[in-house]
C-alpha cells in the first residue's frame, strides 16, 4: 500500500513509529521485491506526477521495487528519517541536507531530479514591493515553517542584508488556494513557494512578479538523497529507483497530459472538488509544462545524464549556503554527490519510453 501522511512528523521517533508497521520488506534488503520507504515533503500534485507515472506504468515494478510514499509535510522530517533509517530515500532541495551535513549527518545525494531552481519570492503584480530591499517589514507566506523554501528565501534576502525575525517574518499558509487567499487578502505580503504553484495561480488569473538572485536562479533544486551507509549496501535498489524515475520523467516530458491523467486516476485526491477534470487539466498542464523545463534542463535524454550532478553546480550550492548563512561551516558538496549510479540510471531505451508515452491512451 502507499503510506500517505499529510501532517508534518515532528520527531524522528514518531516518524519511525509511524513507518514500523508499513514495510513489507526490511529496509535496505536487496531482493526480487524490495520495498523502499520514500520521503516526500509535499502532497502528490502536478509537480510530483512523474512519481505516479513510475508507479502506474510499472517502471518501479520492472526494477523489482515497491515504493511506499511517506508525505511528511516538511523537509526536516525527511532528513531526520534518513538519519534514523526509517526512510530509505528522501526528496528535498539541498538546504536541509547541507545543514544536516554540518551537524555530522553522513548523507549522499544520489539523483539530481529538478535540474534548475524552482523557488523564488512572489508578490501580486500590483504590490508596492519593487526590490529585495522592499521586503523589510514584510510577512512572507511559507508552505510550512519546516520547508526548504523558507531557507532559500532567507538566503535570497540575505543578499541585501535582511535577516529573518529582525527585518521580516514568516507565516505558514500552506499551498494552493489557501496560500493564494493569504496573499490576495493581505495576510502575507509575499509567498515563498515554487514554480508549479505560481504557474497554477497565474493560470487562474492572478498575475505575479518574482524576486530572486542570479546566483539562486543558477542552482539545481529538488534532489533525491539517502545515507551513505544505505547507498553502499543497496546499490541495485538505488540504480533501479533512479532508472525508473528517469523513464517516468521522460514519459512525462513527452506526454504531460497523459502523466496528469495517470496521476488523477492513481491519486484521485489530487482532483479538486468542484472542478471538472478538463478544467483542472488546463490549470495543471500550465504548471507541469513549466516544471518540465526544469526537469529536462541540459537535455538529460540526449546527453544521457539523467540524475547527474554537475561539479560547478555542487560548488555553487555549497558557496551560496555558506554565504547566505544557511550553513555555518563549509561542506564538501562534490564529495557528497559522487555520481556513482548515473551510468545505471541511463541504461534504458529512451526511444521505447517516448513511443510508450506518445501511444498512451486512457482506455489502455
Amino acid at each position: 500500500m502507499h503510506v500517505r501522511r499529510t501532517a508534518a512528523l515532528l520527531a524522528t521517533a514518531a516518524l519511525a513509529a509511524a513507518l514500523a508497521g508499513c514495510a513489507s520488506a526490511s529496509p535496505g534488503a536487496e531482493s526480487a521485491s524490495t520495498t523502499i520507504q520514500f520521503g516526500l515533503p509535499t502532497n502528490m500534485g502536478a509537480n510530483n506526477s512523474p512519481m505516479a507515472v513510475a508507479e502506474a506504468m510499472g517502471y518501479f515494478a520492472d526494477e523489482g521495487l515497491k515504493v511506499e510514499i511517506v508525505v511528511t509535510g516538511d523537509s526536516t522530517s525527511i532528513v531526520q528519517g534518513i538519519d534514523a533509517g526509517s526512510l530509505d530515500i528522501g526528496s528535498t532541495p539541498p538546504e536541509p541536507i547541507l545543514q544536516a551535513m554540518t551537524k555530522g549527518s553522513d548523507l549522499q545525494l544520489v539523483y539530481n531530479y529538478i535540474r534548475k531552481q524552482t523557488g523564488s519570492l512572489a508578490v501580486l503584480d500590483d504590490s508596492p514591493i519593487q526590490s529585495l530591499e522592499d521586503f523589510r517589514g514584510a510577512v512572507i507566506g511559507q508552505a510550512s515553517l519546516g520547508t526548504s523554501n523558507m531557507l532559500l528565501s532567507e538566503g535570497i534576502l540575505a543578499s541585501v542584508g535582511l535577516a529573518p525575525d529582525v527585518d521580516y517574518s514568516h507565516l505558514a499558509v500552506g499551498t494552493g488556494a489557501a496560500a493564494l487567499q493569504a496573499l490576495k487578502t493581505g495576510q502575507v505580503d509575499a509567498l515563498s513557494l515554487w514554480d508549479t504553484e505560481y504557474a497554477a495561480f497565474e493560470a487562474q488569473g492572478t498575475p505575479l512578479r518574482y524576486f530572486t538572485t542570479d546566483e539562486v536562479a543558477s542552482l539545481f533544486s529538488t534532489t533525491y538523497f539517502t545515507s551513505t551507509d544505505y547507498a553502499e549496501k543497496n546499490a541495485a535498489t538505488i540504480e533501479g529507483f533512479g532508472r525508473a524515475m528517469a523513464k517516468a520523467t521522460l514519459f512525462t516530458a513527452t506526454n504531460p497530459e497523459a502523466a496528469l491523467r495517470i496521476m488523477y486516476d492513481k491519486y484521485p485526491d489530487t482532483l479538486v472538488a468542484g472542478n471538472s477534470i478538463d478544467d483542472q487539466l488546463a490549470i495543471d498542464l500550465v504548471a507541469l509544462k513549466r516544471r518540465i523545463e526544469l526537469l529536462t534542463a541540459g537535455d538529460p535524454e540526449g546527453s544521457r545524464t539523467w540524475g547527474a550532478y554537475d561539479e560547478s553546480a555542487l560548488n555553487a550550492w555549497a558557496s551560496f549556503a555558506l554565504d547566505a548563512g544557511i550553513i555555518d561551516s563549509a561542506v564538501d558538496a562534490v564529495a557528497a554527490a559522487p555520481n556513482t549510479f548515473v551510468e545505471a540510471y541511463n541504461d534504458f531505451d529512451g526511444d521505447a519510453v517516448i513511443a510508450e508515452a506518445k501511444n498512451w491512451s486512457a482506455a489502455g
